[in-house]
């Protein structure tokens, strides 16, 4: 195995294990391309073939757990749409003004703001927020999915905040940031692939696509299946150690 093919084999087990669980799957990669900067160039190509591999991955688990229905309530996408409207145009905004704020400081503290901030999520008292029209819901939500655009954030940890902060269960705020996740991961699929002029298949592709959607498809069920149980404790202290390890090691 060659040190490329070990790099591209790690790179789709960690997005598609860190894709839709609250600890930042595009700071775990940051973190994961600067460590092997020096013998990897960034790949679109592979980018967006994790990008559509996790969202097979999504819908195959949303349909195949009847995740389309929450509590007898028919979920129609128009909630979702409106929910993705402010990340839409701060991503926009990013795009045309070509910001980049991507560095191992600022993941690291990211992912330790942004584990306190689910931590006190996920305390009873301090879930106030009362807003009771469920398209205000999922657009309260996408507010909070902005601030996923900092890096080591983590965009399912966003709007995991959100509904947990309006009194949502530990598993119907999970499953609700999966269907946030549907336009944003096929923004960024769509974003990349339009660029190609000519798209190849080889080999690598094959097993960057097979490895991100089984660990993406075996995290969803592990993780929705338990998370009422476990609670989001574990995240949170992996989150803190995380950026505490980032400061001391790559700092």
């Amino acid at each position: 195995m060659t040190d490329n093919q070990f790099f591209l084999i790690l790179y789709s087990f960690i997005q598609g294990i860190t894709e839709f669980i609250p600890i930042s799957s595009s700071g775990h990669l940051n973190i994961l391309e600067s460590v092997f900067a020096g013998n990897n160039e960034r790949n679109f190509l592979y980018e967006t073939t994790v990008h559509f591999s996790s969202l097979l991955a999504l819908l195959l688990y949303l349909f195949k757990n009847q995740h389309f229905e929450i509590n007898n309530i028919k979920l129609n996408f128009f909630p979702i749409l409106l929910g993705t409207v402010p990340a839409g145009i701060v991503g926009f905004m990013i795009l045309h003004l070509d910001m980049s704020i991507i560095n191992l400081e600022v993941i690291a503290y990211t992912s330790i703001f942004g584990g306190l901030m689910l931590y006190l999520s996920d305390i009873k008292r301090l879930q106030k927020i009362k807003i009771n029209n469920k398209n205000l819901r999922f657009l309260f939500a996408g507010l909070f999915q902005c601030l996923a655009f900092l890096p080591g954030f983590s965009r399912s940890g966003s709007c995991i905040i959100a509904f947990r902060l309006m009194g949502e269960e530990r598993k119907s705020s999970s499953i609700y940031s999966l269907y946030l996740g549907i336009p944003i991961i096929a923004l960024s699929f769509l974003s990349n692939i339009k660029d190609f002029k000519i798209i190849y298949l080889d080999f690598n592709l094959l097993i960057i696509f097979i490895i991100t959607f089984f660990s993406a498809y075996l995290t969803l069920i592990f993780f929705i299946r338990f998370i009422n149980k476990i609670s989001f404790t574990p995240f949170v202290i992996y989150r803190i150690l995380l950026g505490l390890i980032i400061l001391f090691f790559f700092n």
